[in-house]
């Protein structure tokens, strides 16, 4: 086994962690005798990102210090995408705006603290 296998190997649970919950979130959308707004399962996709993004962001905050100018960055940003997400109403049509500019935004911050990870190997 290399030095890699093993952070990669984490790294790869965590990322199938992550995807078998939003499995279960569009599982539960889709299985109802209701239908579900588009809006209802951005939210709760939206709210599930910015909580997985402040434990990672946690966790980095302990190998680069919490000063870090993008791990202060990605927590504000998270802070936001919450607090916006929590807004949405399952009807609203100006929501859509938002829900974009918070998928470019987590975007973008991930590639900034994978980018950040990578630095510090």
């Amino acid at each position: 086994m290399d030095d890699d296998s093993t952070p990669r190997e984490a790294y790869i649970r965590g990322r199938l962690e992550g995807l078998n919950e939003l499995i279960g979130i569009l599982k539960d959308a889709v299985n109802t005798d209701k239908p579900v707004e588009p809006n209802t399962v951005v939210k709760t996709i939206v709210l599930h990102i910015s909580n997985e993004m402040d434990e990672i962001v946690s966790q980095m905050k302990e190998d680069h210090g919490a000063s870090h100018p993008v791990l202060k960055k990605a927590e504000r940003e998270s802070d936001r995408m919450e607090k916006e997400a929590k807004a949405m109403e399952p009807e609203d049509e100006e929501t859509v705006p938002v829900m974009k500019k918070n998928v470019e935004s987590a975007d973008d911050l991930m590639k900034s603290l994978m980018a950040m990870r990578e630095e510090s190997k």
